[in-house]
Parts: structure tokens; sequence; C-alpha cells
């Protein structure tokens, strides 16, 4: 079991959390830095991240940046940007969609495996 240290306990020279209240320090680097609570909007190092046109907020790709704009600014967008964050959820629909077979797949497969075990093995 993993055991997390209290912010007092730390040894490093971090800031314990960003200005802006977010829980991941500034110099943070990639996805195995990244904390719990930190914001899906963690950029590395070095990166050139997308920023969004009204809040200058960086993220790590187009995709995310455009499903910010369809949750932050939707009354703001041009016809142009509703229709990428039409593109992009529908996207993310079909993406979800097939999570959800994968998932029913592997709950079929585990269940008929241990029907196989009962049936042949144990009985």
């Amino acid at each position: 079991m993993i055991h997390a240290r209290a912010i007092h306990d730390r040894t490093d020279d971090r800031p314990a959390a960003r200005p802006d209240g977010g829980e991941t320090p500034p110099d943070a680097g990639g996805r195995g830095d990244r904390r719990w609570g930190a914001p899906s909007t963690a950029v590395p190092p070095g990166a050139d991240p997308s920023r969004c046109p009204y809040c200058d907020r960086p993220f790590p790709s187009d995709r995310r940046r455009t499903l910010h704009l369809g949750d932050a600014h939707a009354a703001e967008l041009t016809d142009e940007q509703a229709e990428a964050v039409a593109a992009v959820r529908d996207e993310e629909a079909d993406d979800l969609f097939v999570y959800h077979l994968k998932v029913v797949a592997a709950i079929v497969l585990l269940l008929m495996g241990l029907a196989y075990v009962y049936a042949f093995v144990l009985s």
C-alpha cells in the first residue's frame, strides 16, 4: 500500500501548491510526476502548449482545448469553434462507446472462464 507524505514532511525545495490553487507545482514533469487532484492541463516543460484564446490556459492537446472551449466558453464561441466542439464531442462519445464494449466483452469473457472452471475443473 502506498502512503502519501504530509506536506510538512516534504524534503525537496518545490512549493506545495501553485499560486493559482492547483495542486501540481509549476516545475512538475510529465505524467509520472502528476499528483492526485492535479489539473489535466499540466503541460510538460519545454512543450509548446495549445492555449485557450479566451483565458490563455495551456492544454497538452488541441482536443482538450476544444473540449474546454465547449465547457467554459460556450456562449462566446464562433460558428467554426462550435462545429469543432461538436465534432470532438462526437469523437469522445464514440471513444466512450468503444470503451464500454471492451468492458462488456471483458466481463463476458471472465464469466465464461469462471463457468468453464466450475463445469470442468470443480465438478
